[in-house]
């Protein structure tokens, strides 16, 4: 089994601890809001909010549970499709529609809509940087928040269809639940919205909300939070429990096909959580995890680790031991490592971005493949279209297209 990279790559040593239990659900449950979005004249109302496909790149983390598992197989080497150059860093996830639209949110304020090829179709000024991944339904209508606290639905051709102001930035990716809403965090409060805009709820936390929340197929929304919790939120808004935590959670959650819960935070820790929240086990990483966890494709557990000792580690999902780990070459630093979540393709082969300006590829066993050098640190979690074209933005703002080899 690989356990470090090639060169000057060093052996890591790591630690388990565990510890809280869940927490009674004492919050005031969702405030229930309801009241249209504004709407361009004329407009029809949004289409169903269904992802095409599970695991086709056409919202956060390519299914509602987060998993970061493509369909589709990826590049086996660096080799340049195209990149595309926008007016600021990139840090938002890309998204691709079925029929090769591409998608992606930047730091000037725009959202580019662009066709397979890199060819830029339209472009949105949405007013504010972008943090938010994009989310796409079956009708081709595109959703995404900016830090102008507004929420936007455009249609493919990039017309207005609403604008809904949510009184702070919008930086979360957003979500669709069974029921055809969608989800995501602005601020202190976790958004539910019809398809039309109208606001079916929200839910008022205690600190700001950087996490996507991860959705069950009861509708339960699980999401993170900056008050040191994690919540289990009904599908009417209403909490069912929380969890704490030693720090902030800033890594978006993802729900196994085990049905457990996963996530990190900036108590160093990974944890696994049941449905009902109680812990089955928690791993100390010895540094920040914000980046999204994903699932590699024989189950391990996939985190990114912040400094002192900066990695992607795969952990055992039954017990949380390491089974392996692969550092990057970035500053001894704990402000700095891996905040791009992981993503796995077809073959079971994991792409993901560190603050060293690298995309790497690693092989299913932490073997590298490839690296990928960019001018800026590569925070955005990649995606793989149906062509194979591998995307990724970078903070030096353009967004790269690494392809198959013919």
């Amino acid at each position: 089994m690989w356990i470090g990279a090639i060169g000057a790559m060093l052996f890591l040593w790591l630690s388990r601890s565990s510890e809280e239990d869940v927490e009674p659900a004492l919050e005031a449950p969702g405030i229930p809001v309801r009241g249209p979005a504004d709407r361009a004249p004329d407009e029809e109302r949004a289409g169903a909010l269904e992802p095409l496909e599970v695991g086709a790149p056409t919202t956060y983390r390519l299914d509602r549970r987060h998993r970061g598992q493509s369909p589709y197989v990826g590049p086996d080497r660096a080799i340049p499709a195209w990149s595309f150059e926008t007016g600021s860093r990139i840090t938002a996830q890309p998204v691709a529609a079925a029929d090769g639209r591409i998608y992606v949110g930047s730091h000037d304020g725009f959202l580019y809509a662009l066709d397979e090829h890199g060819n830029e179709r339209w472009r949105k000024d949405l007013r504010g940087p972008v943090w938010s991944t994009p989310a796409i339904d079956e009708a081709g209508n595109v959703y995404v928040g900016s830090d102008a606290k507004v929420v936007t639905a455009l249609s493919r051709d990039g017309e207005v269809l609403w604008r809904l102001d949510v009184e702070d930035d919008a930086d979360t990716g957003i979500v669709f639940a069974p029921n055809g809403r969608l989800h995501f965090g602005a601020g202190q409060d976790l958004w539910s919205v019809e398809p039309d805009g109208t606001v079916a709820w929200r839910y008022h936390a205690a600190g700001k909300i950087f996490t996507t929340p991860a959705v069950d197929d009861d509708g339960t929304l699980y999401f993170g939070c900056q008050d040191d919790h994690l919540y289990a939120v009904a599908p009417d808004g209403r909490l069912r429990w929380q969890h704490r935590t030693g720090d902030d959670v800033d890594s978006s959650p993802v729900l196994g096909d085990d049905g457990n819960l996963y996530f990190g935070s900036d108590d160093h820790q990974v944890r696994s959580l049941d449905r009902d929240g109680n812990v089955r086990w928690s791993t100390d990483l010895e540094g920040y995890v914000r980046a999204p966890v994903g699932i590699a494709k024989d189950g391990s557990i996939l985190a990114g680790v912040y400094g002192p000792r900066p990695r992607l580690v795969a952990l055992d999902p039954a017990e949380g031991g390491i089974r392996w780990f692969f550092p990057v070459t970035v500053a001894d630093s704990t402000e700095v490592g891996v905040e791009s979540g992981a993503l796995v393709d077809a073959e079971g082969n994991i792409y993901f971005g560190a603050h060293d300006d690298y995309l790497y590829a690693l092989a299913p066993t932490g073997d590298m493949r490839f690296i990928h050098g960019t001018d800026g640190d590569v925070d955005s979690s990649p995606v793989l279209t149906s062509t194979g074209l591998l995307l990724f933005g970078s903070e030096d703002g353009f967004l790269h297209a690494l392809r198959v080899e013919d």
